[in-house]
C-alpha cells in the first residue's frame, strides 16, 4: 500500500511539472476542446467528442478531465477495456476525481465484478461525487450482499438528491414489502409509477402487494396494466392467473397460465400454479404431466416435489408421494414434513 501511495504522489508531482510547461495559450486551448467535447457527449456526438478529448490530451497527456470524459464514451460504445484504461488514467493523474471511481465501478457492476464495484462506489462518494446514482448501485450492491438496512438508507439517499428517482423508490418498495411494510411499499410503487408511467415491472410489484393486502381486482388491474406495456412480462401473466384463481375465475386464470407457459416463461411456478389448478379439477394425469417437466428444468426446486408429492398421493401412488416429500425436506421445504406422516400408514 506504501508503494502505492508513492506512485501515486510521484504521478501528482509529474502532473504538476507536465502541466507547468504548457503555456497559457495551450492551456487555454486544452480546457476548450474539453468543454466543446462535453458539450458534443451532451449532444451525443460522440465521434466528434472523442476527437476533440484526443487532441486535448495531445496537448496535455496527464489530463485528467479529459481522459474521464473520453472513457465516459467508450462506456457509450460498449468498449469497456478502453473506458477502464482512460478511468485509471484519470484516476492515477488525479486521484480526487470521484466521477471517474463512479464509472469504473459501473464497469465492474455490469460485468458481475463482485466486490471490486462496492469499493469503487465507496471512493467515488468518498471522493465528492455526490450523485444519487452512485447511492443507488450501493443499495442494489448492499442488496447483493445481504445488507438491507444500509441498501435502504442509499436508497433514501438517492431520493433526497433526486425525488423523482423512480428506480430507486421501486427497489426502497422491495425492501419494505420485504419487511412487511405493505402500506410503506405500496406508497414508493405508487410513487414510482407517478414519476414514470412506464414501468411495467412497477405495476407488476405494486399488483404482488395488493395480494398481500387482499385486494385481488385492484392486484388483477396492476398485472394487466404491467402486461399492456410488455407484453413478454411472463411473470405479470402468471401473476395475474393466479389473482383470478382467488376471484374464482378459473378459466381466466387458466388462459394466463397457459399464455405464460406459450410464451416461454422460464420459471417454475407458473406450471406450479397450473397444475394446481388441474389437480384441483380432477385432471391429475396432465398435472403430473406438466409438474415432470418443470423438475426436469428445475431439479432443486422443492416446492415441485412437495406438490407432485400431493397429486401422486391423490392417485394413489403413496411411495411415489413419500419419495417427492423426502426430497422436498431435503431441499429445505419443511412444510413437506405436515404430510410425511402418511407414509408411515
Amino acid at each position: 500500500m506504501k508503494k502505492l501511495v508513492s506512485i501515486i504522489a510521484i504521478a501528482c508531482l509529474l502532473v504538476q511539472l507536465a502541466s507547468a510547461q504548457l503555456s497559457f495559450t495551450e492551456t487555454r486551448q486544452r480546457d476548450r476542446l474539453l468543454n466543446e467535447a462535453i458539450t458534443l457527449i451532451k449532444q451525443e456526438q460522440y465521434e466528434k467528442a472523442a476527437s476533440k478529448l484526443t487532441q486535448s490530451l495531445d496537448l496535455d497527456s496527464t489530463f485528467a478531465p479529459a481522459y474521464l470524459q473520453r472513457g465516459r464514451i467508450f462506456i457509450e460504445w460498449n468498449l469497456e477495456e478502453d473506458a477502464m484504461a482512460d478511468l485509471d488514467l484519470a484516476v492515477l493523474y488525479d486521484p480526487s476525481l470521484g466521477e471517474a471511481y463512479f464509472y469504473r465501478a459501473y464497469i465492474l457492476f455490469e460485468s458481475d465484478t463482485t466486490g471490486a464495484d462496492a469499493y469503487q462506489f465507496k471512493e467515488a462518494i468518498t471522493q465528492g461525487y455526490n450523485n444519487p446514482w452512485a447511492y443507488y448501485y450501493m443499495g442494489l450492491i448492499r442488496i447483493r450482499e445481504g445488507e438491507d438496512e444500509l441498501a435502504m438508507a442509499d436508497f433514501n439517499t438517492a431520493i433526497d438528491l433526486k425525488e423523482d428517482f423512480s428506480l430507486a423508490y421501486h427497489e426502497r418498495a422491495g425492501l419494505k414489502k420485504k419487511k412487511g411494510d405493505l402500506q410503506g411499499s405500496h406508497f414508493d410503487y405508487q410513487t414510482a409509477i407517478s414519476h414514470q408511467p412506464r414501468f411495467p415491472l412497477a405495476y407488476n410489484n405494486r399488483g404482488s402487494v395488493k395480494m398481500l393486502m387482499g385486494d385481488y381486482s385492484g392486484a388483477i388491474e396492476d398485472y394487466t396494466e404491467a402486461i399492456r406495456l410488455d407484453p413478454e412480462l411472463y411473470m405479470a401473466l402468471n401473476n395475474r392467473g393466479y389473482a383470478r384463481y382467488f376471484t374464482e375465475d378459473k378459466e381466466g386464470a387458466l388462459l394466463d397460465f397457459n399464455a405464460a407457459i406459450t410464451g416461454g416463461a422460464g420459471f417454475s411456478s407458473v406450471k406450479l400454479n397450473k397444475a394446481s389448478l388441474l389437480a384441483e379439477q380432477g385432471e391429475m394425469l396432465e398435472a403430473l404431466q406438466l409438474l415432470d417437466e418443470a423438475l426436469q428444468d428445475h431439479p432443486e426446486e422443492a416446492m415441485l416435489y412437495l406438490n407432485r408429492g400431493l397429486v401422486r398421493e391423490l392417485t394413489g401412488d403413496l411411495n411415489g408421494a413419500c419419495e417427492d416429500w423426502h426430497t422436498a425436506i431435503a431441499l429445505g421445504a419443511e412444510k413437506a414434513r405436515d404430510f410425511i406422516n402418511e407414509c408411515d400408514r
